[in-house]
């Protein structure tokens, strides 16, 4: 066998080597999934909501609550209601994450979404929100914006991808919800949340 052809025999198993190392030495992606069956598991409900005008002193009513009525698998979903009245008001569940420290990392969340029927009028918004804090307000999910809730009558998947520093605590604030967009009450459903980080 010739210097050469045993050359590139060589060169080609290092090649192989390198391409089988990459894949298998790459991260896994890291996945959460909640179907809301045995309850809230670790994710909380939050809410940014105006006071009410017709009962001063409190805030417009409100509540994210698991619903047997309609879901999208097993028998428990989440039920989201907003008086949106005053044209205003995000509410959401959220959670934090750990995934690696002070890396680029790519989250993606994707859930269904259960609005009772389609409506060309913007009645709410579907929100999401992927970052390093805690989200705390309306505006923090500006960026998430996944499109209308109304845009079928039944279930739709909504999904959010970003790629994030994750900085020195390795952790990652992950949020899904509805936010209003006309002035009325609204009923939405939520079901099959699913977290994927790499």
């Amino acid at each position: 066998m010739s210097i050469e052809r045993k050359f590139y025999g060589i060169l080609a198993l290092v090649i192989v080597f390198a391409v089988f190392g990459a894949w298998y030495f790459q991260p896994k992606p890291y996945v959460i999934k909640a179907d809301f069956e045995g309850g809230f598991g670790e994710w909380n409900v939050d809410a940014d909501v105006p006071l009410d005008p017709n009962n001063p002193g409190h805030h417009v009513q409100w509540h994210i609550k698991r619903a047997t009525n309609v879901t999208y698998s097993g028998q428990y979903s989440l039920e989201f209601f907003i008086d949106g009245r005053q044209d205003d008001g995000t509410i959401w569940i959220e959670r934090k994450i750990d995934v690696r420290k002070s890396a680029e990392v790519r989250v993606k969340v994707s859930f269904y979404l259960h609005s009772g029927s389609e409506s060309f009028n913007a009645i709410a918004g579907v929100v999401a929100y992927l970052n390093v804090s805690d989200p705390a307000k309306e505006s923090d999910f500006a960026d998430g914006r996944l499109g209308q809730a109304n845009q079928v009558a039944g279930w739709k998947r909504y999904e959010y991808t970003v790629t994030i520093n994750s900085g020195s605590n390795g952790e990652v604030w992950v949020a899904v919800g509805i936010t209003v967009l006309w002035e009325t009450g609204m009923t939405y459903y939520v079901d099959d949340v699913e977290v994927e980080a790499q």
